[in-house]
């Protein structure tokens, strides 16, 4: 039996947060909440896939900075959006 390693570990959570945001906007009517939620496991999965997948953990802090940034502003547009 094969042991998974830690990024398979991730790469599964990371499917299950997919499957679990597919679950949510196919069947919750309040947009607003979903957004939310959709858009704070949006910023989660970036910055996984920024340190473990993108390898950024022990890249430059400057591009590591931007990257997350990145994940942290759209999300929030996302969020901001909800609201009109």
């Amino acid at each position: 039996m094969k042991v998974f390693g830690k990024l398979e570990i991730y790469l599964t959570a990371l499917i299950a947060i997919t499957l679990f945001n597919t679950f949510l906007g196919e069947q919750f009517a309040s947009t607003t909440l979903v957004n939310c939620l959709i858009a704070l496991t949006v910023t989660y999965k970036g910055f996984t896939v920024i340190d473990h997948f993108m390898e950024l953990k022990q890249a430059n802090k400057n591009l590591r900075f931007l990257m997350r940034l990145y994940f942290i502003t759209f999300p929030s547009l996302i969020i901001i959006s909800a609201f009109y």
